[in-house]
């Protein structure tokens, strides 16, 4: 049996930047909380969010979220999604900082544990300079999520996209 298509749902993007995907979800009629570390991005996601108001069902939140603080999450849980975990945990181009997958890893199990299992985590990944290296972060979840790649066949017929890539 196919896989049913999602509902809308409560989803939590990480290093939202400028809340592209935050704004496709909000668009498919999902409620979005984007965050990221930096300030300036928040300021962005800002904008941005008031921008296409218009158009989106539900506006995204935006608010600041350094992975690692499981206090921060803690909040976001309890403030934003009113105590319950997120539907998805979305994140994009995101792992190739070596130095910030630990405290990645960390805030992405702390948002979908083990045991939620109505709870999905979708990175999209390019492969850079280092594919082993950056395939150790994936390795990290192997015992706690299903992993799948998205084929090469749903990307453009060029050759920057035709490399191996992650979702």
């Amino acid at each position: 049996q196919p896989p049913q298509p999602l509902q809308p749902s409560n989803v939590v993007e990480l290093g939202s930047g400028v809340g592209l995907a935050s704004v496709a979800a909000a668009l498919l009629g999902c409620r979005v909380f984007a965050t990221d570390g930096m300030p300036s991005s928040i300021r962005l996601l800002q904008e941005n969010f008031e921008r296409y108001a218009s158009d989106i069902p539900v506006t995204p939140h935006a608010s600041m979220l350094e992975w690692g603080d499981d206090h921060a999450v803690d909040s976001l849980l309890q403030n934003q999604l009113l105590g319950k975990l997120p539907d998805i945990v979305m994140a994009s181009d995101v792992v190739y900082a070596h130095s910030a997958r630990e405290e990645l890893a960390q805030t992405v199990r702390r948002l979908c544990p083990q045991g939620h299992t109505d709870g999905r985590v979708l990175i999209a990944h390019r492969w850079r300079a280092n594919p082993v290296d950056e395939e150790s972060f994936f390795q990290l979840f192997d015992d706690e999520f299903h992993r799948e790649e998205v084929g090469l066949e749903f990307f453009p017929e060029d050759s920057y996209y035709r490399t191996r890539s992650m979702m």
